[in-house]
């Protein structure tokens, strides 16, 4: 018996900061709009586009306000100033393939989305 509960205590004290994480996961996804998932999937299915025409620059993540954070291959930084024209034409293209659709076009951020190296 006494090794049973050495075993639950044990479990129970590795799990716990899983299903801490988990909660806090949850809890973020609750508190998220519609108009910023809708926001979101713009940004990041333009920001796809642009990463499969520039191959050597890759997508780490996108703020909420669209801006790119992004790593690069070896000697590649020089594709950044096109990587950056085709990811705006491509969210204004992707808010007008959403007007097109009938779907929600949600409030976008005053300024134009960029992205920058890490």
């Amino acid at each position: 018996m006494l090794a049973y509960r050495l075993a639950m205590s044990s479990l129970s004290r590795r799990s716990l900061p899983v299903i801490i994480g988990a909660s806090l996961l949850s809890a973020a996804c609750l508190t998220t709009t519609p108009e910023d998932r809708a926001r979101n999937e713009i940004y990041w299915d333009a920001a796809k586009v642009c990463e499969t025409r520039y191959r050597t620059l890759h997508i780490d993540r996108i703020d909420s306000d669209g801006n790119v954070s992004m790593h690069a291959d070896a000697e590649s930084r020089q594709e950044l100033p096109a990587y950056n024209q085709c990811y705006r034409q491509a969210v204004k293209a992707e808010i007008e393939a959403r007007k097109k659709k009938g779907l929600m076009v949600p409030e976008m951020p005053a300024q134009e989305p960029s992205a920058d190296l890490d």
